[in-house]
């Protein structure tokens, strides 16, 4: 059995990563899922929350995603997302800021309702990663 698998990290503005990882743990729709060489192929449904990548050369690079897809066929990790933050570009601050404004949204309707939720919910995992990328100096 390999040791790495290929992962290849995609948005819509850019190819992110594209390289060997050791290891993967992604935010599927429903919990967190871990990526390991010899993973039997897997297409998952992305959810938000925070995504580590375990570099076959050494270090580890965190991201928070929003949505997405991700593929695992034999040693190829694929995955898709709308919108990607790597943790060093975020800080509590603005996270927090965000969060203030996801709050206060308004709306009577079930696009509003969602809208909201899933602002409050990017903000406050915006805010953890944020909070955990500075204390372990990323």
């Amino acid at each position: 059995m390999a040791k790495v698998f290929h992962c290849s990290v995609v948005t819509p503005e850019e190819k992110l990563i594209d390289g060997d990882l050791t290891y993967a743990s992604l935010p599927a729709w429903d919990g967190q899922y871990g990526i390991a060489p010899g993973k039997s192929p897997l297409l998952v449904k992305l959810g938000i929350g925070q995504m580590r990548l375990d570099f076959a050369v050494g270090g580890s690079r965190w991201y928070l995603i929003e949505g997405g897809y991700a593929q695992m066929i034999g040693s190829e990790l694929t995955i898709l997302s709308g919108k990607a933050h790597k943790a060093e570009n975020l800080t509590e601050s603005d996270a927090q800021k965000e969060l203030d404004q996801a709050l206060e949204l308004t709306g009577v309707g079930e696009e509003e309702a969602e809208a909201k939720r899933s602002a409050v919910e990017t903000a406050r995992q915006k805010r953890h990663l944020a909070h955990h990328a500075s204390h372990r100096g990323i």
